[in-house]
């Protein structure tokens, strides 16, 4: 592993050591581009001269926006070498987002991936009076352009070559003067409580957070790594992007987003990391095709599949299968299990990692059962690599034991205490919260959990949402809604109760597909997304997935009543963050009619809620949603 204390220096390392091994591969137009080192290393470095001669001086920063491509990650790589620190933007956010952490990072540059995102900042451009050049690396569309604000990639790295000459030595000064200490990347954080706030992160904490994770989840220059998590998200510099810089492992670029699942499957990474949606989203998959395969697949799984929990369950627990089961597992890996697998891109894949929030253990158990040795994983933006499994000692209620390097305690009150060498330096423009933040050398993460005999450390929910009833009982909702996602039919929910209040309710949005697909196979006719979920069929699907998660809870704890949305939670309506997470508090005063009417003891309740369409149109949805009881 490379001991480099800046990013950039990881980078002139690997290049010194593998100058013509491939580091990077990206598909495009169905061919597989590669990148080497030492074409990667001048690519940075070019770049690097090129934002100094436009006037990029340490400490000033960079954004960017755009698809996981190589030109991201060199734009972020070329900003640090120069001194200045980079700062992602999410590829979907809307102009007003956009400006909102350009304005307040103080970006002096923008590097944008396409005509799109090149549109959003020449809307916004007079409002953000330091930005001098936008960057754009995929000129399509933009040929017609004249806005001297523009810049091609291209135009910027020519002009790095010609400033070498004049500057010979100067980016390789520039990158051993760099420091650990420095910062090298703000992360705004999702907003789940307001506006995003920017953590501020130095090189150090980025690298040992990396350094902790490889030490549970081991990675070498023969691996290969898929580029899957924005990158404007913490989660791809720890998981993902560093790992990569630290031993070699190639870092491979699908094509476009919507062909990630058939990219990966080419690519066969030896190790991949996904969100607890992104598994949902697969077990969901493999529960739809299976429905809609042939009688001889459907055998199969339906033979194979309890033989493959078994087998989990047992290895959960610590123990050793019969050698009956091992053969009726090995017989089950070649006629389900490794197809299966191989369908879904992880046949070569030695281990797999979960994190950013609970997966549901329903989910957990079925990925253990096809075969795949999934890891929960524990990491914050303001406190880095908190927890993980390791091999052998994988506990699917916990998020694992504490990383090496990482000390830990609770409050009184349960929160997690962390400190270590990965936390955050700071709240950038924000002295006050980085205060209530980092306190005597220990980083609040703000989480309820709790830690077992073992030392494994048990995520409750975020301390401010564990929810307390009338009764003193008290309820996590979102373990509820965890394991509630797990259903193929139930895209997302929320949980909801208080101190005020006897019994525990839930919003519930169906999954229109799956939902719609059921529906026609049971000659249930529907005409819209309203229509389809109000249906007292579809209310009596999901009630039965109400129930099953039901049978884990408490009776105290459980979900007595629910509702049915009458349209999906939506980022773009400020419902969700962008790494769609429940923005609960905006949420709860949003559908508070609905709430009332769950503990008013309504049957019916009138709704009318604003839409904002994707092009910035505005309108109204109105309807008629009914109260069910389970």
């Amino acid at each position: 592993m490379d001991t480099g204390d800046t990013i950039p220096k990881l980078i002139r390392n690997n290049y010194e050591r593998w100058p013509s091994r491939t580091a990077m591969c990206m598909k495009h137009r169905g061919i597989w581009r590669r990148y080497s080192w030492k074409g990667y290393y001048e690519k940075v470095k070019y770049l690097s001269l090129g934002l100094i001669s436009l006037g990029l001086k340490p400490g000033d920063v960079v954004c960017i926006i755009g698809d996981n491509e190589p030109e991201w990650f060199w734009g972020e790589f070329a900003t640090q070498a120069a001194g200045g620190i980079a700062t992602g933007i999410f590829v979907d956010s809307i102009p007003s987002e956009v400006k909102y952490i350009a304005a307040h990072s103080g970006a002096k540059f923008a590097i944008v991936n396409d005509q799109e995102q090149a549109d959003k900042f020449l809307e916004i451009k007079d409002e953000l009076p330091l930005l001098e050049k936008v960057i754009y690396w995929d000129p399509k569309g933009l040929r017609g352009y004249d806005a001297p604000i523009l810049m091609s990639l291209t135009e910027v790295l020519a002009l790095g070559r010609e400033y070498e000459k004049t500057h010979p030595g100067l980016f390789e000064q520039n990158v051993q003067r760099g420091s650990g200490d420095e910062g090298a990347f703000i992360y705004y954080t999702s907003g789940t409580t307001g506006l995003p706030k920017g953590a501020m992160l130095t090189h150090k904490a980025l690298i040992n957070t990396a350094r902790g994770f490889i030490s549970r989840c081991p990675l070498s220059e023969d691996d290969d790594l898929v580029s899957n998590f924005p990158p404007a998200w913490v989660g791809d510099s720890f998981f993902a992007t560093v790992p990569h810089l630290l031993t070699g492992a190639r870092l491979n670029f699908a094509e476009e987003p919507e062909t990630i699942a058939e990219d990966t499957r080419e690519v066969g990474p030896d190790f991949v990391i996904y969100g607890p949606r992104q598994w949902e989203s697969l077990v969901s998959e493999i529960q739809v095709k299976i429905t809609d395969a042939s009688l001889l697949k459907r055998f199969f799984y339906n033979l194979f599949m309890p033989v493959g929990y078994k087998v989990a369950d047992l290895s959960l627990e610590g123990k050793s299968p019969a050698l009956l089961w091992r053969i009726l597992h090995k017989i089950g890996h070649i006629f389900l299990f490794r197809p299966l697998k191989d369908k879904l891109g992880l046949g070569k894949a030695r281990f797999a990692v979960t994190g950013s929030s609970v997966l549901s253990l329903d989910t957990f158990r079925l990925i253990h059962a096809v075969g795949i040795e999934l890891r929960q994983s524990y990491a914050s933006t303001e406190a880095g690599f908190i927890s993980s499994h390791s091999e052998g000692e994988i506990d699917f209620q916990s998020v694992g034991r504490p990383a090496l390097g990482v000390e830990v305690r609770l409050t009184n009150e349960g929160e997690l205490l962390v400190r270590s060498e990965c936390i955050f330096n700071q709240y950038f423009k924000d002295p006050d919260k980085t205060r209530a933040t980092l306190v005597n050398g220990w980083c609040r993460t703000g989480d309820a959990v709790h830690i077992n005999e073992n030392g494994h450390l048990i995520f409750l929910d975020r301390l401010e949402h564990m929810g307390e009833l009338a009764s003193g009982i008290k309820y996590a909702p979102q373990y509820i809604e965890g394991r509630l996602r797990f259903s193929p039919y139930i895209k997302d929910a929320m949980v909801v109760g208080g101190k005020d209040r006897e019994f525990v309710g839930a919003i519930v949005n169906i999954d229109f597909a799956m939902v719609g697909k059921w529906a026609e196979r049971n000659h249930i006719p529907y005409t819209t997304f309203v229509d389809l979920s109000q249906k007292e069929e579809v209310a009596d699907l999901v009630r039965k997935d109400l129930l099953r998660v039901n049978s884990y809870l408490p009776e105290a704890a459980r979900v007595k009543k629910f509702v049915l949305l009458h349209k999906e939670f939506d980022p773009d309506e400020a419902e969700l963050t962008r790494t769609r997470k429940l923005r609960r508090e905006f949420m709860e005063q949003r559908y508070q009619d609905l709430i009332d009417a769950i503990y008013s003891g309504e049957d019916v309740v009138m709704v009318e809620a604003p839409v904002t369409y994707r092009d910035g149109r505005k309108g109204i949805v109105a309807t008629a949603v009914r109260v069910r009881t389970i």
